[in-house]
């Protein structure tokens, strides 16, 4: 959880979402598959999108420098695992209502 007057660092996401606005390309990037880009645990995340550029796109000659970034925190992980465990424990009736 970040602090209020504190700007989120890469070491407090789960994940990353990348995406291209060049060619719409999407990928998840878990925080240590940045360091090829630079990125340490203590990259602010304002700061990603000027590192990270569309691999696809610069295949193709293209800048792909149009990146959108959205994180995961740690904490939204943590709260769809326990969503998903409680939507598991549930008992579910297969066979309907049953009537007289």
């Amino acid at each position: 959880m970040v602090l209020p007057g504190k700007e989120p660092v890469v070491a407090q996401v789960a994940s990353i979402a990348v995406e291209c606005g060049d060619c719409g390309r999407n990928r998840w990037w878990r925080p240590d598959q940045l360091k090829r880009f630079g990125v340490t645990g203590n990259t602010p995340l304002s700061a990603l999108s000027g590192r990270i550029v569309c691999s696809a796109c610069r295949a193709e000659g293209l800048p792909g420098a149009t990146i959108a970034i959205q994180a995961a925190f740690i904490d939204d992980r943590q709260r769809l695992r326990s969503e998903a465990r409680m939507l598991n424990d549930r008992e579910v009736s297969v066979e309907g209502s049953r009537r007289a």
